[in-house]
């Protein structure tokens, strides 16, 4: 911090309020949910591009060509040398083993369809997670931008002065409220919702944090911009 920072001073009378408390814990409500909604997203965007990658699941072709040319081989030279009785049991016992080969495969399929049933509910999950979690920041973030004015007006005698905090709670409200309105309205896919979502990740952060630093204003102190 500043050095006139680091001293315990009083608090500034547009400090001394009781919209104080209702203000600063409700904008600190909406950052956080509004950031776990983007990470949601985040997760949705991940788990759908690791989804659609084509991963080479037959590696074994090779030793099972052998392994039947193999089995081939020693088959006919034991059919040769056999007898009638041998060549029966043998039957029987090729028709257990395709029998079971075919249930294996029956719940190597059954497993397959499992595991895309099991991304594709994850993926609802998701989704519906950063719906939620995004309508309820929106929430928060309307309340905390109205309360703000007001506690401006009783402070500064203005509800909107346009300081660097305020336009970027403004910024980032009207990136949310586009989110809702497709989302809501033009039925854009989940995919899209969750860029749309993602992208504000990088939004909330800046007005969060990087107007702090860098900004200069009633809200602000910038010190890197010092």
């Amino acid at each position: 911090l500043p050095p006139e920072l680091q001293k315990a001073t009083a608090l500034v009378p547009a400090l001394k309020s009781n919209w104080l408390f209702m203000h600063v814990s409700v904008m600190m409500m909406s950052y956080a949910t509004l950031l776990v909604g983007s990470l949601m997203s985040f997760g949705y965007l991940a788990i759908d591009q690791f989804q659609s990658l084509d991963l080479p699941f037959n590696l074994n072709s090779g030793s099972d060509d052998s392994g039947s040319s193999a089995g081939s081989s020693d088959l006919s030279s034991a059919m040769a040398s056999a007898s009638a009785s041998a060549a029966a049991t043998a039957t029987l016992v090729d028709m257990e083993v395709e029998i079971q080969a075919g249930e294996g495969n029956a719940g190597l399929g059954s497993s397959g369809g499992g595991k895309r049933k099991g991304a594709a509910d994850l993926l609802e999950t998701c989704d519906d997670l950063a719906y939620r979690s995004i309508g309820l920041g929106f929430a928060f973030l309307t309340i905390g931008i109205i309360s703000g004015a007001v506690w401006a007006n009783e402070a500064w005698g203005s509800y909107w002065s346009w300081d660097p905090k305020e336009t970027w709670a403004l910024i980032v409200w009207l990136f949310y409220a586009i989110y809702l309105h497709g989302r809501i309205y033009k039925d854009w896919s989940p995919k899209q919702t969750a860029g749309v979502s993602a992208a504000g990740f990088v939004v909330v952060w800046m007005c969060y944090v990087g107007v702090n630093l860098f900004g200069v204003g009633l809200h602000s102190y910038g010190f890197f911009s010092k």
